[in-house]
């Protein structure tokens, strides 16, 4: 098992650690002791810590900098260490070996290294630094500068971050707005190109998927229309597009018979066309479940189909998935993978519709559903967004439903959350969290973009709520730090 040893740059040097390097003699009969002291090196032989580096700080404080996962046991560790030659080591008196048992390291442990000649020590606190909330949110920017998107996905790729969205203004003819915008840091976003919809034919309401080194759009409600006079009704997308680098887009899939105008024609052997799908690759293949049809110039029905690529994109399987005879077609849910195995959670049934659930179901094939049997269930939703990070699944925001009564009748609207649920059993039990949640300037939201990087979440956006109810478009950026 790996020892984590101290760093040399943050050990104090060994004339520092060592009280001497003098041997003492009363006479030249007597044996000389040494009087060395001091660590030399000191870590654990768990191998849940072997990434974790603990270090000697001028206070003799042995300490890992980057703390543990929240909930991280610490109560059985067992440390290993080397000392100065010929000297010991005790805990409040008892001589320790290293690497010989586990102890409890919930709270500070005092460790004695004593010279051979038992007059000099030195003592050491050994402090395992456990995260105590799950999560630390900073609010980079009120306005991020991008767009009053009613619809916007995120994505980071070549190390920046982007979000791209759209804006289906009140006239018929123009008036809209679709764009991309990107930011070095998450905070201060600028234009790409306010015409790259036009210019590609992409799509708001689109899913955003990696694929290898490239960042993929699939899916989505086409706005090329609403250029040049057109009627503004929309058509739902069944075209991928691939970028490097979130400037510049190859579609990745093959238009039957194209021609000039509004962009509606077909993908070859794509998947039907849909907005607010969901898509996730697992090992390499990707899955895009549920969204909802478009007519009229709007979402309308939600969808209950299973796709698969294994070529990046290019092509589309329908898997004739079975979710089983309670299943409910969704749009707006989430897709995680977890432990190779695709989780499907929550979701809206359709457009016009107040129905939201709180269902899970997953499946390793993409093919055969399982429903999960959730016993202590989140908030049913939509709009919300959901990852997993240190096998726990996060679930953050989203509308739910409230029942009003107005005009003596009760009417079902929807309303948006900032609530944040937490899964430690892969799904099977939610609990809301109260600590390290999200700060109090978080307006409640749906329909929010995100980007997960290693412990980090960005959020971006989304649809909040005015004081008296109406909606509000949101142009905030946060950033959590997760523990």
């Amino acid at each position: 098992m790996k020892n984590v040893r101290i760093s040399w740059k943050m050990a104090l040097p060994l004339v520092a650690i060592l009280l001497s390097s003098v041997f003492t003699s009363c006479s030249d009969d007597e044996k000389k002791l040494s009087d060395l002291t001091g660590f030399l090196s000191f870590g654990f032989s768990d191998a849940a810590l072997e990434n974790y580096e603990f270090t000697i700080g001028s206070d003799n404080v042995i300490t890992n900098q980057i703390a543990l996962p929240y909930g991280f046991d610490a109560s059985a560790l067992t440390p290993v260490f080397s000392a100065a030659p010929l000297s010991t080591v005790n805990i409040a008196g008892i001589d320790q070996v290293s690497g010989s048992v586990a102890m409890d390291f919930t709270s500070d442990i005092v460790f004695s290294v004593v010279a051979e000649n038992g007059d000099n020590t030195l003592n050491y606190t050994v402090r395992v630094n456990v995260a105590t909330t799950l999560s630390a949110w900073t609010n980079l920017s009120p306005n991020a500068g991008f767009p009053l998107y009613t619809d916007i996905t995120a994505f980071d790729l070549d190390g920046k971050y982007f979000v791209v969205g759209g804006l289906k203004g009140a006239s018929v003819y123009g008036d809209h707005e679709a764009g991309i915008y990107s930011s070095t840091d998450g905070s201060d976003f600028v234009e790409v190109t306010s015409a790259i919809f036009q210019d590609y034919g992409m799509a708001v309401g689109t899913a955003a998927v990696k694929h290898g080194d490239k960042q993929l759009l699939v899916g989505g409600m086409s706005y090329s229309d609403y250029f040049g006079g057109g009627t503004g009704d929309g058509s739902a997308s069944n075209k991928v597009w691939s970028s490097t680098d979130g400037t510049t887009w190859e579609k990745v899939t093959t238009t039957e018979n194209p021609y000039e105008g509004w962009g509606a024609a077909p993908e070859v052997n794509s998947f039907t066309a849909r907005t607010n799908a969901t898509v996730a690759n697992m090992n390499g293949d990707l899955y895009l479940t549920g969204g909802f049809s478009v007519a009229f110039g709007a979402p309308q029905g939600a969808m209950a189909d299973v796709w698969k690529s294994t070529d990046g994109g290019a092509t589309w399987t329908n898997l004739e998935a079975d979710f089983g005879v309670d299943f409910v077609a969704r749009a707006k849910s989430q897709l995680v993978v977890y432990n190779d195995e695709l989780y499907l959670i929550g979701g809206r049934e359709s457009n016009n519709s107040s129905v939201l659930n709180n269902e899970i179901y997953k499946s390793t094939d993409g093919v055969t559903w399982t429903k999960l049997a959730v016993e202590t269930p989140f908030t049913a939703c939509s709009g919300h967004i959901c990852y997993e990070y240190n096998d726990r699944f996060y679930l953050i925001g989203g509308n739910k439903t409230e029942v009003e009564v107005v005009a003596e009748e009760e009417v079902t609207k929807l309303v948006p959350m900032n609530d944040v649920w937490v899964s430690e059993d892969a799904g099977v039990n939610w609990t809301k969290v109260t600590e390290g949640a999200l700060p109090e300037g978080f307006a409640a939201r749906a329909g929010h973009a995100f980007v997960k990087d290693a412990n980090t979440v960005h959020i971006f956006g989304g649809m909040g709520a005015e004081a008296d109810g109406t909606a509000k478009v949101l142009t905030d950026s946060w950033k959590g730090t997760l523990n």
